[in-house]
């Protein structure tokens, strides 16, 4: 993905979202390469982010409210504050992601590595852990 054609689906993303979907469009963003991107606090919520490789992310305060995250690529992304409720996380790698307090109730986190995360600030009620590897996690 070029620098140009983020900032324009994440306009038209916002503008889908304030109008329930009768304009703008949701944020395909697929399979995209966003390592190191910046996208503190920004609005994601039911955007499709399969497979996407967000490795060192910074998405701190960001809203990923039902987001599609099934299978990306989160290894040492700043999760911080995020609102994770209802995403789905299955079989993402989350390994060295900072998770402190941010908000997973009812995610879907089957398959998902979160070796060695500090989960004790987080609300994990309602999630779904079958098959999530959780060694060396503190909770």
């Amino acid at each position: 993905m070029n620098p140009q054609e983020l900032p324009k689906i994440l306009k038209a993303h916002k503008l889908w979202l304030e109008s329930e979907g009768k304009e703008g469009e949701r944020a395909n963003l697929t399979a995209c390469d966003l390592r190191l991107a910046d996208l503190r606090g920004c609005d994601l919520s039911w955007a499709d982010l399969r497979g996407a490789n967000l490795r060192w992310a910074d998405l701190s305060g960001a809203n990923l409210r039902g987001a599609n995250l099934r299978g990306a690529n989160l290894r040492g992304c700043d999760l911080s504050e995020a609102d994770l409720r209802g995403a789905n996380l299955r079989g993402c790698d989350l390994s060295g992601c900072d998770l402190n307090g941010c908000y997973l109730r009812g995610c879907d986190l089957r398959e998902a590595d979160l070796r060695g995360r500090d989960l004790r600030g987080c609300d994990l009620s309602g999630c779904d852990l079958r098959g999530a590897d959780l060694r060396g996690s503190t909770f």
